[in-house]
């Protein structure tokens, strides 16, 4: 079984389809769409363990601090 979250987030300056395609392309990532906002991205992240998932989830999103404004985090309910 693997840990999943989902992150929503309201980006700066109409960059939307640009976040994600950056974010398709880092680890861990399974789905990053641009939404008609706000929130502006909703990205899916998994990993094997949870603590992976926070440390692939904070890299992602580490890369793209500038751009965003707002985020929500929802890890997903382990079966």
């Amino acid at each position: 079984m693997s840990a999943r979250a989902c992150v929503l987030l309201d980006i700066a300056d109409g960059k939307s389809e640009r976040v994600a395609q950056v974010l398709r392309g880092k680890p861990g990532v399974v789905m990053a769409d641009p939404l008609e906002g706000p929130p502006d991205v909703m990205v899916v992240l998994e990993a094997p363990q949870r603590l992976r998932l926070v440390k692939l989830t904070v890299q992602a999103l580490a890369s793209l601090e500038t751009v965003i404004k707002e985020l929500q985090l929802l890890p997903a309910q382990d079966d």
